[in-house]
């Protein structure tokens, strides 16, 4: 995965700003107890992680085999 730094703050700040909002989600549709418990965290970190691997997976490759091979 050729990524470059500006793709990998974007993952980064995109999976933090999905985390939060399904953090919020959650707190508001079940309350703070869910969102506490060990059920909440999992689902959040979870949806977290999926969200993370299929932007990563979808993102285009900034740098070529070209760019590589003279590095």
């Amino acid at each position: 995965m050729g990524l470059s730094y500006r793709q990998w703050k974007r993952l980064i700040a995109g999976t933090l700003i999905v985390a939060a909002g399904n953090a919020l989600w959650t707190w508001f549709a079940f309350g703070k107890a869910e969102l506490l418990s060990w059920r909440g965290m999992l689902g959040v970190v979870v949806i977290s992680a999926l969200f993370f691997l299929t932007t990563m997976w979808f993102a285009p490759s900034m740098k070529s085999g070209e760019d590589e091979d003279e590095e």
